[in-house]
């Protein structure tokens, strides 16, 4: 019986060490080519291909280390998106460590679903979204709204989400500014605008308004409340 465990063991360690040196000549491959990625990590998902991943993108290098490819990858057989899996599972690890005070939260009586949003205010779409919000609290949604200024610091919009952040009611404050309305200034707080920035960088958010669901899924660009609840309730 011993002697049994300890081949298991050798062939688990073996295999093991076959993987790692797999691993390290794929990298090596890559950055004999690309001497100046910075690879921040590299495994192999099956016997046909590596996935790495360079500046929060996937990429996918061949087993025989001949191409390195950039796109989706598709499962022919199981129509699965096997590179929208790996982007959801990496949307997935971040959304979860999110800290909620960051946030501006519109909670439901009871929460069904949770909804996170980076939201610009001189954005038209997300103020069309926002006006909808109503209807997405009644149907027991969430929404967690992340400030965005999405042309960066050197904006107006940032310096009113600050004021908006640092306002005694912040909810009221991005209500107003959504309806148009003057709200004071004051940029004299501690505020997550930076860090909601980088979060976006994280998370490839691009544009706004872009939404992100309970496990990890991604809604880009305004959809209408009617059409968020229907692809809630499919989840």
């Amino acid at each position: 019986m011993k002697s049994i465990f300890i081949i298991l063991l050798s062939l688990f360690i073996a295999g093991c060490s076959q993987t790692i040196d797999e691993t390290d000549q794929a990298r090596a491959s890559i950055q004999e080519s690309y001497p100046n990625l910075s690879i921040e990590s590299i495994k192999k998902i099956d016997e046909n291909f590596f996935e790495v991943i360079i500046h929060d993108e996937i990429f996918y290098l061949s087993s025989d280390y001949k191409y390195f490819i950039a796109g989706n990858v598709i499962n022919v057989k199981t129509k699965e998106n096997i590179t929208e899996v790996s982007r959801r599972s990496r949307r997935l690890s971040i959304l979860e460590n999110l800290n909620t005070e960051n946030m501006i939260v519109y909670k439901p009586n009871k929460t069904h679903y949770i909804l996170t949003i980076f939201s610009d205010t001189s954005c038209p779409y997300c103020q069309k979204l926002h006006g909808e919000l109503d209807e997405l609290i009644e149907n027991n949604i969430e929404v967690r709204y992340i400030l965005f200024p999405r042309f960066g610091q050197n904006t107006e919009a940032y310096m009113q989400m600050i004021s908006i952040w640092c306002s005694d009611n912040q909810k009221t404050a991005l209500d107003n500014v959504f309806n148009d309305e003057n709200i004071k200034q004051n940029t004299q707080c501690d505020n997550p605008l930076n860090e909601n920035l980088e979060l976006a960088q994280k998370l490839s958010v691009t544009g706004t308004p872009m939404m992100f669901t309970e496990n990890g899924s991604m809604i880009p660009g305004y959809q209408s409340a009617k059409e968020i609840i229907k692809f809630l309730s499919s989840l």
